[in-house]
């Protein structure tokens, strides 16, 4: 629980509105940019349940997208997983992630992501650069 709170408050200091979840049947953090972009992020501290998170993940990224499009509004939702290890410990594949349209941010990018805190970039972009780089 603490881990998610630490990655909602980086969040929040980055730009986003993110909304820790107390249903236990959702996300952990949904998230929206001041342009409305919305994603979701599951977030783990061990490599044991990458896999369960994964499934999860892409579980509720097409649930929420199915309601949003029956409601009239974008069903595009980004779909992040946070894993407290550095990237060299985790063992699922790019590969992987790229076919179900999940970007993976690792210790690694949490510590590099702290450095703009100061000088955030755009939400919005950086939401966009990340569906970019799972496009290719």
């Amino acid at each position: 629980a603490d881990f998610e709170k630490g990655v909602a408050s980086l969040l929040f200091l980055l730009g986003f509105n993110p909304s820790l979840q107390i249903e236990t049947d959702s996300p952990d953090i949904v998230v929206a940019t001041p342009g409305g972009q919305l994603g979701i992020v599951e977030c783990t501290t061990r490599i044991a349940d990458f896999s369960t998170k994964l499934g999860k993940l892409v579980d509720r990224r097409a649930a929420l997208s199915k309601a949003m499009e029956a409601s009239g509004h974008a069903p595009d939702i980004l779909a992040v997983l946070v894993c407290g290890l550095p990237r060299d410990q985790i063992s699922a594949g790019e590969d992987e992630l790229r076919d179900r349209r999940v970007r993976l941010i690792a210790k690694d990018d949490l510590v590099t992501a702290l450095d703009y805190v100061l000088h955030p970039p755009d939400p919005d972009e950086l939401v966009s650069k990340l569906r970019k780089e799972l496009d290719t």
